[in-house]
């Protein structure tokens, strides 16, 4: 081979080189952000509750991190939530924060492998708006080396043209979008704001993202099945509550107490990981409302957390609405202690107050679910 064709061929391969795509590299962190819809029923305002999780999956420790992020313009945050102490054991941290005009900073002295990091905030919609662009979170971090570096997360974009298009609060949201709901203001009037809750990230196997609000019902593809968790107040004076439903034909309906309570039990995980006390549950069968043969269960739920939260009483209603070929269950879950080592300290009188109101929310429940004429089940 002569010099010049060799040379040709060695330039023809170093422009190939560096045309060729570089190869990425592997990620360091998974963000999941989750907005968690929240109705105050007093003024009906709607906000969203942010609950932005930043997964380390470097393989790495990072030093002096630094969490950013930038709101767009309309939205304003309204409170910074101040997280408890997390462990090694369920790979959460704490951080310091403070918010400085439209933008929210974290910080955080070591970020391990394989922790996460939660940034829950309150934000406030100058507007409701039917879209809205939230931009990726900025991570600052020094790293093994010492070495400043920046990463900026992907740009995430949601619809939220449902809560923009309901004129009024939950009561008619519910209504809307599927057929049933509580009478709040009749039950517990000085329960004004409400938020709704995914399911939990133990349930499911993955970290909640998106617009968390109802699911099914009426946005869905069918308004005989949907389900959706809501829940009000801190821990210690917090009470959520979980309604789903679905198509069942009659013999198909939960007749055995084994299969009632592992029903119970899936729906229970949702809100945590939790398990119930099997010698506390107590399991009737009798008419309530207009329906025939409703379970009704009372209990108590046990955090499988150690000095986590504790315990709390549970009530739950499963019935089968017959002219609508519907099974609905729903589950309240009420908690009135300290969080912590404390958690196991009981509080009688607090959990005597909240059963109550789970009691009067429970008597307020109603479904408006009507089959339609061509669509009716025999």
């Amino acid at each position: 081979m002569t010099r010049a064709r060799a040379a040709a061929l060695l330039s023809a391969a170093l422009s190939l080189a560096l045309v060729r795509p570089a190869v990425s590299e592997a990620p360091l962190f998974s963000v999941y952000p989750s907005y968690s819809a929240k109705f105050d029923i007093g003024s009906e305002k709607f906000s969203l509750v942010s609950n932005m999780v930043v997964y380390n999956i470097s393989g790495q420790t990072f030093t002096d991190v630094t969490f950013k992020q930038t709101y767009p313009e309309g939205v304003s945050v309204k409170e910074t939530y101040q997280r408890e102490v997390g462990t090694e054991a369920t790979g959460e941290q704490s951080s310091a924060r403070k918010v400085e005009g439209n933008v929210f900073y974290a910080s955080l002295p070591t970020y391990k492998n394989r922790m996460y990091v939660g940034i829950p905030n309150e934000l406030v919609l100058a507007r409701r708006l039917s879209e809205i662009t939230f931009p990726g979170i900025e991570i600052s971090y020094l790293d093994p080396a010492g070495q400043r570096q920046t990463v900026k997360m992907p740009d995430n974009t949601y619809n939220l043209f449902i809560y923009s298009n309901v004129v009024g609060g939950l009561e008619r949201f519910l209504h809307k979008y599927n057929d049933m709901t509580f009478d709040f203001a009749k039950a517990v009037p000085n329960r004004k704001e409400w938020e709704f809750a995914p399911v939990a990230a133990s349930a499911q196997g993955r970290f909640p993202t998106g617009i968390i609000g109802t699911s099914g019902g009426n946005t869905g593809e069918s308004m005989y099945e949907g389900h959706f968790r809501i829940r009000s107040g801190p821990p210690g004076d917090n009470i959520q509550i979980v309604v789903a439903y679905k198509t069942v034909q009659k013999h198909e309906r939960l007749n055995d107490k084994d299969a009632l309570v592992k029903t119970l039990h899936d729906y229970l995980r949702w809100c945590g990981e939790f398990d119930f006390q099997q010698d506390a549950l107590k399991i009737d069968r009798g008419t309530w409302k207009k329906y025939d043969d409703t379970w009704s269960v009372e209990g108590r739920w046990v955090d499988t957390i150690k000095n986590r939260l504790g315990e709390g009483p549970m009530k739950a209603k499963v019935f089968w609405g017959g002219r609508e070929d519907v099974e609905y269950y729903i589950v309240a879950l009420a908690h009135g202690r300290a969080l912590g080592t404390d958690s196991a300290n009981p509080n009688p009188e607090k959990e005597a107050q909240l059963v109550s109101d789970i009691d009067k929310l429970l008597d307020t429940y109603k479904s408006s679910i009507v089959p339609l004429s061509y669509e009716r089940r025999r």
